[in-house]
């Protein structure tokens, strides 16, 4: 069979130019909308890049300031730190012309007050004789003065030397030597733990605590010190000295631990003003603190607190990351 090809009129012709020329209008219209939509989202994203790159552009400007600034801190550390060295070794010369510029000439004054007061001739005169004790008497605080202030020179900047320290067995030594010269004091001393701490130091820590307890009791019928820890859950131990004394006014107890600071004179009790502040400085060398109650008349206590070996290892182990 034979299939004869149908040819399109003109009109139809026209009609399919036609529909094609509207697909195509109506195509270009959302190419144009397309790329007005698409022109407007890289607008708004050009201006978020801009603001960001704005923002980037301070914080870049306050990174290199605080680096500047870091740096800057870092060169003033280290001159703090050269200016304390060499303050170090003007102390360390200071310690030692004081040992040997003062000393020699006191215990040749001494020496020669001693020679007048043993002379076999002897003086007649009670004047002179109260004279000699009183210049032996200058002396004497005069040497105890220049070891305390040694003391404190050296608890200041010599080397920690950490180790696991038992204070039982550190206290119980320091109560041995002074019941052989306080046998009238009562010790009541409870379990203590053990530290992470400069042995030596620690040592002179409690020697001036029982010290002081002792001076102001002594007048008591009865001196009493106690010793021991307060058992709570926290990272430091907290030590107290307690004793049975003249106490003092609680409203002056930070005038304690500043060097050469007294709340008693010399006529009540002797004294430097000085092994207080001694224990201070050693206690806040090993990252602790001290502080003390009282009222007067009713005795006083001391309280050293002392870092855990758990908070020094965390301490350790954050640095060392």
């Amino acid at each position: 069979m034979n299939v004869v090809a149908r040819t399109s009129t003109p009109s139809e012709i026209a009609s399919t130019v036609g529909m094609l020329q509207e697909e195509l209008e109506a195509t270009n219209r959302e190419n144009m909308l397309l790329t007005l939509e698409l022109e407007q989202r890289v607008a708004e994203r050009t201006a978020e890049l801009a603001i960001s790159n704005r923002e980037l552009l301070k914080e870049v400007a306050v990174r290199i300031r605080a680096e500047a600034e870091i740096k800057e801190l870092n060169r003033a550390l280290e001159r703090r730190a050269e200016l304390l060295e060499a303050a170090n070794e003007e102390l360390e010369a200071f310690s030692s012309s004081v040992s040997h510029d003062l000393r020699n000439p006191l215990s040749r004054v001494l020496g020669f007050a001693t020679l007048l007061q043993d002379s076999e001739e002897g003086l007649s005169d009670e004047k002179p004789k109260r004279y000699l004790a009183n210049i032996c008497d200058a002396v004497n605080k005069m040497s105890a003065l220049i070891d305390d202030l040694l003391r404190l020179s050296y608890s200041s900047h010599a080397p920690l030397i950490l180790a696991r320290v038992d204070l039982n067995q550190l206290v119980a030594n320091v109560i041995a030597e002074f019941q052989e010269i306080q046998q009238k004091v009562k010790w009541n001393c409870k379990r203590l733990p053990a530290v992470v701490g400069d042995a030596s130091l620690l040592r002179q820590v409690f020697v001036n605590l029982f010290s002081n307890a002792v001076k102001y009791s002594r007048r008591r019928a009865s001196p009493e010190v106690d010793i021991g820890v307060i058992d709570k859950v926290t990272d430091e131990w907290t030590i107290f000295v307690r004793d049975n004394g003249v106490g003092f006014d609680a409203a002056k107890a930070d005038k304690l631990f500043n060097a050469f600071q007294r709340l008693h004179s010399n006529a009540e009790f002797e004294g430097t003003g000085i092994g207080l502040a001694n224990v201070r400085r050693i206690v806040l060398r090993h990252g602790g603190k001290v502080w003390a109650e009282s009222r007067p008349d009713q005795g006083a206590t001391f309280y050293v607190s002392l870092p855990k070996e758990e908070k020094l290892a965390a301490q350790a182990a954050r640095g060392s990351n």
